[in-house]
């Protein structure tokens, strides 16, 4: 069986194919494996665990501030009038809670604003004092005070004297970045989440995750007791459609891929197929051609496969032609003269007689060497022969390139004038005898006086014969020997 493209073609569609159900089908199993691992370990992110986390840290700080504001030594630093008795003290209760930083004590007149605050109290200190006054007044609920602002929580607790009294206030204010650890070591995959906070605005205090799925997908609110914030939580959307279904999934893609291959491959046979029977046809033209003894300068072959071996058939095909058109162009020419024979004169003259119809005007001119049977008698032939050849050479340069020059027989010679009307051929016959040597050297020390007699006629439209202007040129010939020779007749049509 001869092997054909659509073969070949087929063959690439079916180990592509295979190529890509295996890749599929491990990519579908390794699917399914890593699937079946994320099933089987436990959630890598739980926001109530974080949650529970930042209330227990803020109750934390709630417990301590309660334990400094019932601590005796913080009602004796309130009541304590001697500076340096108040900083000792002031050391000893801060190392009981170290967790809570800088600690502020106010006094209850402090408070009510009866005597001034301290200048090294800061702004949000200051607030905090602020709602501790108004804790103070009766009717009011005098527990601890938290107020969360920027990236601190500040803590505010009644010190309570021994008859119930309200004798100042513990001020607290904590940095949050024990939160912000907590809730960077916290991980998140497809995930995002904010601790905001909510005492009248929401601020977003900390945030971290993928912050587009804010704007996708439904939040979770989960309220921090006892603390100013609340934590948001946005999970990545479902998913839905093909994609949850991994089998429906790789079929659907399997199929499409399918699809497209096979139009690719159909597309790619055609494109093959017709650049193919292109190329073909080219070189079907490149041995025609060849049978007709010409060659075209560029035959564009379109498949590259093909590109050598047609460079092979052309340079072949080119050396034919080259050859051939040399034997033709040799079984044209006369051996001694090396200008045209009178084969070669024929064939032109029935070409030029053809066009005369279509209004072109042709000349002809026919030359005969004076005194050529002296020479063979004088000097023998071998004189004569060489007077043939330099007088063909002189033809030759001194007429146009347009010109057709033939040697006829003998010393006779003819010059045939394309597209030239008759006087336009007398003056070129003028110019060619006036630019002619007058002497020729046949033999060493055997010089010759070179002297021509010519007939010039023109083809018309009433010859009955392509051979008709030649005849009048020939008689004009005779005619200018008659005369003396050396001139030149003219017999119009």
């Amino acid at each position: 069986m001869k092997p054909s493209l659509a073969r070949y073609f087929l063959i690439a569609f079916l180990a592509a194919l295979t190529l890509i159900a295996s890749a599929g089908l491990m990519l579908y199993r390794a699917t399914q494996d890593a699937e079946r691992h994320s099933r089987e370990r436990a959630p890598i992110y739980a926001p109530q665990l974080l949650a529970n986390q930042i209330v227990e840290s803020t109750r934390q700080w709630t417990r301590g501030t309660k334990a400094i504001a019932q601590s005796p030594l913080t009602l004796r630093i309130l009541k304590s009038t001697d500076a340096a008795e108040r900083r000792e003290l002031m050391g000893t209760l801060t190392s009981l809670q170290p967790e809570l930083g800088e600690i502020q004590l106010i006094t209850s007149d402090q408070a009510k604003g009866q005597t001034p605050i301290p200048s090294a109290l800061g702004a949000q200190q200051k607030r905090m004092i602020e709602k501790a006054r108004a804790a103070s007044h009766p009717g009011s609920n005098q527990g601890a005070a938290l107020r969360a602002e920027s990236l601190s929580l500040a803590l505010s607790e009644p010190v309570r004297d021994t008859d119930g009294g309200i004798a100042g206030f513990v001020l607290v204010e904590r940095n949050l970045s024990e939160i912000g650890a907590i809730f960077a070591a916290t991980p998140l995959i497809d995930g995002y989440a904010e601790l905001q906070q909510v005492n009248g605005v929401s601020d977003t205090l900390l945030k971290r995750g993928n912050e587009q799925l804010k704007f996708s997908s439904s939040p979770i609110a989960i309220m921090l007791e006892g603390t100013p914030w609340r934590l948001m939580m946005w999970h990545k959307p479902a998913v839905t459609g093909l994609a949850a279904d991994l089998r429906r999934s790789y079929l659907g893609v399997g199929s499409v891929l399918t699809v497209l291959l096979a139009l690719c491959m159909w597309l790619a046979y055609r494109l093959g197929n017709r650049m193919l029977q292109d190329d073909l046809t080219l070189f079907t033209k490149l041995f025609s051609d060849v049978t007709h003894e010409r060659l075209r300068k560029r035959y564009p072959v379109e498949l590259r496969e093909l590109q050598n071996g047609y460079q092979v058939m052309y340079q072949l095909a080119k050396m034919m032609v080259n050859k051939h058109q040399r034997v033709v162009n040799s079984a044209g020419i006369d051996h001694l003269s090396q200008v045209s024979n009178r084969r070669s004169f024929e064939a032109k003259q029935h070409e030029v007689f053809a066009r005369v119809n279509e209004g072109w005007a042709h000349s002809l001119l026919i030359l005969d060497i004076d005194n050529f049977k002296h020479v063979n008698d004088s000097y023998g032939h071998d004189a004569g022969d060489q007077l043939i050849v330099q007088f063909g050479k002189i033809l030759k340069d001194h007429l146009r390139s347009s010109d057709f020059v033939a040697r006829l027989g003998g010393d006779e010679f003819c010059v045939l004038f394309p597209n030239t009307p008759l006087k336009k051929a007398e003056e070129l016959a003028q110019r060619l005898r006036a630019n002619m040597p007058s002497r020729l050297e046949l033999q060493p020390n055997v010089m010759h006086h070179l002297s021509w007699s010519g007939g010039l006629s023109e083809y018309s439209r009433q010859d009955q014969s392509e051979n008709a202007a030649l005849a009048r040129a020939d008689q004009a010939l005779l005619e200018a020997k008659r005369a003396g020779r050396s001139r030149t007749d003219v017999k119009a049509a």
